[in-house]
């Protein structure tokens, strides 16, 4: 039986090569992987699914360790990770994953890092959906809320269409790109976004993802952790939302929408 170090040092050259299906036979059966903000995957498929547009935007990546340590589940690797985009650009962010080992395998990968420098551009996606590729709506959803956890305005506006139809329970629609960017804005006054727990994912028909979730918020001005229960449906045109609605519980928030 190898370290488990050691199992993680094959698992990250196993992923340098930039082969997906190589890089999950490191991976249980039953893992789970969650890469920054993204929704996690289940299975090496899950791993497989969601990582298209990643794929799109990434030439190489380089793991260098700087440090780990183990308790008797985990593994904790602190590191920086070059990420040579399409475009020649290096990005070298600093990572902190925390890794579950069982049967020299990778039951559970967590991955804390602020991935949003990797999808400040939308135009992979947008090529690969006026050339007819099939678009990777899971990733679009990632990259969607990678800039909405960093409040990039601008680039999240970019995911929708110019009539997008925004409903968050029984409050009234809002359309527009610009028009959920203000609601949106409103909303982070008082409640600051941290994390999404995801509890489940289904694409539907090909053009629709359900995302049931936890969200999780700071009330910033009772400084108090604040959790939201909720499902959203995405209903997609291409490779752009047209209709996002989301079902919360937000009893706990204190939040009125007007």
């Amino acid at each position: 039986m190898s370290s488990k170090i050691e199992v993680i040092k094959q698992t990250f050259l196993a992923g340098e090569s930039m082969n997906v299906n190589n890089f999950v036979k490191f991976f249980t059966d039953d893992c789970r992987y969650k890469f920054g903000n993204f929704p996690e995957a289940h299975g090496p498929q899950g791993i497989i699914n969601t990582s298209g547009e990643f794929l799109k935007r990434v030439k190489a990546v380089k793991h260098n360790i700087l440090d780990f340590c183990e308790t008797e589940e985990n593994v904790f690797v602190e590191m920086t990770v070059d990420y040579t985009m399409m475009d020649g650009t290096i990005h070298s962010l600093p990572v902190c994953d925390s890794i579950v080992i069982e049967n020299d395998k990778v039951k559970e990968m967590k991955i804390f890092m602020d991935a949003s420098p990797l999808f400040a551009d939308t135009e992979p996606s947008s090529e690969a959906s006026s050339s007819g590729d099939a678009v990777d709506l899971p990733a679009r959803i990632a990259a969607m809320y990678a800039a909405l956890h960093k409040e990039d305005w601008e680039t999240f506006k970019t995911f929708f269409t110019d009539s997008v139809l925004y409903k968050i329970g029984a409050n009234d629609p809002v359309v527009g790109p610009n028009n959920i960017a203000g609601m949106l804005t409103e909303i982070y006054k008082t409640l600051k976004l941290t994390s999404h727990n995801q509890r489940g994912f289904w694409v539907v028909d090909g053009n629709t993802v359900i995302l049931e979730m936890d969200a999780n918020y700071v009330n910033k001005k009772q400084e108090q952790f604040v959790q939201v229960p909720c499902t959203d449906i995405y209903r997609f045109e291409g490779d752009k939302i047209f209709e996002w609605r989301v079902y919360p519980d937000a009893s706990r928030t204190g939040l009125q929408l007007s």
